[in-house]
């Protein structure tokens, strides 16, 4: 069978997994804690993208273990903010970093994980309180994306300049799906603590985070986007997935009822909202059918006179206590924290490095992933190229573009009409 993990593996995994500190980030014993979570994450991956029963995600939720991948995230995020300068500060010049990017690439496993079952109403509903901590988390690293860019590896690099771009690599890919993260959120906020909906239109006021990621499309490059961790062949047509979670969030969120309670569209606001329009182009309607509820409510906005505030709702101070809670127990000397991991981060030792490089190599199963990829196998109906998208009728019919579906339309149309 085609999987990373046993369902009795997936379940001593997730019975077992206890929150973290951040003295011991990198250490022999983290490496281990960080391998078992990556075959958790990659098993997720293969049961979404081979539409079998998530058991991890299930198993996560019943076992309340969803929270703690919140803490690590956060946890893994502070230390890359406060440990990591100055780690920098001590060894400019480390001449490894394998242990050191591997404690980057564990708050993206995270995100990933986090992704994956958020998705699912019932996981959101069971954050409760700490939906308000990945909240923050989602809208800091989302933020982001208006300053960071994807770059790729060049030629020749120094280790720390190769650890800097990593750095900002996994920032960018974070990012991305907290994008995501984030609508999952705001589509169950009606069942979530009162605080989440007062947050999503004043705090973070996240339409007009929103609106300035969309302006910035950092999802494009030339004629490539980004999608699933990797920059694929774009037509100019083809709405991008981020592009989609950024707008359907934004058309849920402006159409709630609860929109009205808490974000006054005054001339200023109406203005940003009414930039919209320009993405909502007749291409990306005809893609998102949804979006055109949006674009009729942007419209009417257009229109309207300045209406009367309405009653203002009591707002919730947000308390943020994971969050809080690891800035409590680091007590904030950064600096000495640095001092004792600097063996343990940037590790010189021969055989050292090979007991750390040995977990990791164990903890990742490309070739298998690379089974489930299922953009890259399903060819072009007409091409031939590998394919991004699907007709929307019959769900047959692969295509790598806009332009190779309309073009081929008259070839599959007798099979698609038949389609019940």
């Amino acid at each position: 069978m085609d999987c990373v993990l046993l369902p009795t593996e997936v379940e001593f995994y997730i019975d077992t997994m206890k929150i973290q500190n951040m003295e011991n980030i990198g250490s022999h014993q983290w490496l281990e804690w960080h391998k078992r979570l990556q075959k958790l994450n990659q098993e997720a991956m293969i049961e979404a993208s081979a539409v079998k029963e998530e058991y991890v995600k299930e198993t996560l939720i019943s076992f309340n273990k969803v929270n703690l991948l919140i803490h690590e995230a956060i946890l893994i995020n502070i230390w890359k903010h406060k440990v990591l300068p100055q780690l920098l500060k001590m060894d400019p010049y480390p001449e490894s970093t394998m242990v050191a990017y591997s404690v980057l690439y564990h708050e993206a496993v995270c995100v990933s994980l986090l992704e994956l079952v958020t998705f699912h109403s019932n996981c959101c509903e069971a954050l409760e309180d700490n939906a308000l901590e990945l909240l923050d988390y989602c809208c800091g690293n989302a933020s982001r994306l208006l300053s960071v860019e994807f770059r790729e590896a060049p030629t020749r690099e120094s280790p720390k300049e190769e650890l800097d771009r990593q750095r900002d690599n996994l920032v960018f890919d974070i990012g991305i799906k907290c994008l995501s993260i984030i609508r999952y959120l705001c589509e169950t906020m009606d069942r979530l603590p009162l605080a989440i909906c007062s947050s999503i239109y004043t705090q973070y006021d996240i339409p007009t985070l929103f609106i300035e990621i969309l302006r910035k499309k950092p999802w494009i490059k030339g004629d490539k986007y980004f999608v699933s961790g990797k920059w694929r062949e774009w037509d100019g047509e083809i709405i991008c997935p981020s592009e989609a979670q950024t707008l359907l969030t934004l058309r849920h969120i402006l159409l709630d009822q609860e929109c009205p309670k808490y974000y006054q569209v005054t001339e200023s606001r109406r203005a940003q909202l009414l930039s919209l329009l320009s993405f909502l182009t007749p291409v990306v309607l005809d893609q998102l059918s949804p979006l055109i509820e949006l674009k009729y409510w942007l419209n009417r906005i257009s229109i309207m006179n300045q209406p009367a505030s309405p009653p203002r709702p009591v707002l919730l101070e947000p308390c943020l206590v994971i969050k809080e809670g690891i800035m409590r127990q680091t007590g904030g000397n950064w600096k000495e924290m640095a001092k004792q991991q600097l063996p343990v981060i940037f590790c010189n030792m021969k055989e050292q490095l090979m007991e750390n490089a040995k977990i990791l190599n164990d903890a990742y199963n490309i070739d298998l992933l690379e089974k489930f990829d299922v953009k890259n196998t399903l060819p072009c109906a007409r091409c031939g190229k590998d394919s991004t998208q699907r007709c929307s009728r019959c769900k047959k019919s692969w295509y790598c573009s806009r332009k190779c579906q309309v073009t081929h339309w008259q070839q599959h149309k007798e099979d698609c009409t038949q389609v019940q």
